[in-house]
């Protein structure tokens, strides 16, 4: 199946709103999971010193549990989308685990643009993660320059996206299946982010072909790609 881009942002309050209420909890949980087992098994532990970024933050679920995970770092979770960021405000400002999550705050920014930021300034970036973005993003170098920007040699990168269906039959399959447990607005966003996306041979073949091979690239099951390591 052909990739067909999609929007980079998500600033319709509609869509926010349907993302934000959906459930995606378990997905998230894996995703710290994940994270923490690969920084366990190269020793790695985060404290003060550390800065976690959460690029794509949308309404903030990663960032808050990043936040909680590792309460003595500092979290910033960044989207270009104001409307995301200020969900991932309110969202912060009435949860339940308000008092956890003074660890964490937020940058509206187009990610392209983000080295400009000041927060940059203060540490070099620990941990830079990322959740169903790259398909934003409409040119991949765009992404790998990004990240490249942010890294250090400190960085551990771990970024966890969609992966491109094989055909249009399997993407309407999927779609069926979404719609089962979500809104109409959160089925044709996913139908659309599932055709945005990349496929395994895509971002592997970027990475070895961009001085990127410290990167690794792995299918995880049907339906999602994780890019991690250092740049």
């Amino acid at each position: 199946m052909e990739r067909v881009p999609e929007p980079e942002l998500m600033e319709e309050k509609e869509q926010v709103i349907s993302y934000d209420e959906a459930d995606f909890s378990e997905g998230e949980a894996n995703l710290i999971n994940q994270i923490n087992h690969y920084l366990l098994r190269k020793n790695i532990f985060l404290d003060e010193k550390d800065l976690i970024v959460d690029l794509g933050c949308g309404p903030g679920n990663i960032s808050e549990k990043l936040a909680i995970k590792w309460p003595n770092t500092e979290v910033i979770g960044v989207d270009g989308s104001k409307e995301m960021i200020l969900r991932a405000e309110y969202n912060k400002k009435i949860s339940t685990n308000e008092k956890k999550l003074k660890n964490l705050s937020y940058i509206c920014s187009d990610i392209k643009n983000i080295e400009s930021n000041s927060f940059l300034i203060k540490k070099r970036i620990s941990l830079l993660v990322s959740n169903s973005l790259i398909h934003h993003i409409t040119k991949l170098e765009d992404f790998f320059r990004t990240i490249r920007s942010l890294s250090s040699n400190i960085t551990v990168n771990f970024h966890k996206d969609l992966k491109r269906p094989l055909d249009e039959k399997s993407a309407l399959e999927l779609k069926a299946q979404c719609s089962k447990k979500y809104n109409k607005t959160l089925t044709n966003d996913y139908y659309a982010s599932l055709r945005a996306s990349y496929t395994f041979k895509e971002l592997k073949n970027f990475t070895l072909e961009n001085d990127l091979s410290s990167l690794d690239v792995f299918e995880e099951g049907d339906n999602y790609l994780i890019v991690y390591g250092n740049v």
